[in-house]
């Protein structure tokens, strides 16, 4: 999973750059008139969100080099003129102030979303292989499912983090709301009846069990608990 912590750690960063664009530190600055960090801001959004739709929809069941690859052309792709900049982002992402607040808490919460997904993938692909036991169909109708609502927190944290109004600290708390809003309490049910089908026939070591169902559990107390520290 070392792959995925770099990817995650890849998203964050990009969020990270829209929050320095957005500073008002550079409101002033000629080198970077409004206009040009309004293009490069909306071009960073769309590659940040390209790079979770192509890291979610990995048939894997794993992060790997050729994976880590497309993420990142395909968020390319979306930020040429912001590619382009990398040196003059370098040095606004040094000196804006604040840009990096909430960036360890964004990191982790990314990293539990998309290891949900993987595990998802991984536990998925066991029950296909399990044999005549497992009512496949089925099977991969509810992983189907909860693999969109998990896709779709992603993207529903992405874009809250992205915004450019509010502290960091404060949007950690609305995205993780709005992440589990997506999920929410059948995206919970479906996860504990992959883990029972999961049980029943011996297929994939308990991944969908401890990997997603008791993950989304945990990730449920957690961004639930009132003196969850989010900086």
């Amino acid at each position: 999973m070392d792959l995925l912590k770099t990817a995650v750690v890849d998203i964050a960063m990009l969020v990270s750059t829209v929050h320095a664009l957005t500073s008002e530190a550079f409101e002033s600055d000629s080198a970077m008139q409004p206009k040009l960090r309004h293009r490069l801001r909306r071009e960073i959004r769309r590659g940040t969100l390209v790079y979770i739709d192509t890291l979610a929809r990995t048939r894997q069941g794993r992060v790997d080099d050729a994976l880590l690859a497309a993420c990142r052309v395909a968020a390319e792709r979306r930020m040429t003129r912001a590619i382009g900049d990398q040196d003059r982002l370098r040095r606004i992402m040094a000196r804006a102030p604040g840009s990096l607040d909430g960036l360890a808490a964004a990191r982790q919460d990314l990293w539990r979303l998309a290891h949900l997904v993987i595990c998802l993938r991984i536990g998925a692909l066991a029950l296909q292989d399990a044999g005549g036991s497992v009512d496949v169909e089925f099977a991969s109708a509810l992983a189907g499912r909860l693999r969109r609502r998990l896709r779709s927190a992603l993207t529903a944290y992405a874009k809250v983090t992205l915004r450019a109004n509010g502290t960091q600290g404060r949007l950690i708390g609305t995205a993780r709301a709005a992440a589990w809003a997506e999920i929410g309490k059948r995206g919970a049910a479906e996860a504990e009846r992959l883990a029972d089908i999961e049980a029943g026939v011996e297929a994939g070591h308990g991944v969908i069990r401890r990997g997603v169902s008791q993950a989304l559990l945990d990730l449920s107390l957690d961004w639930r608990r009132p003196d969850t520290d989010p900086a």
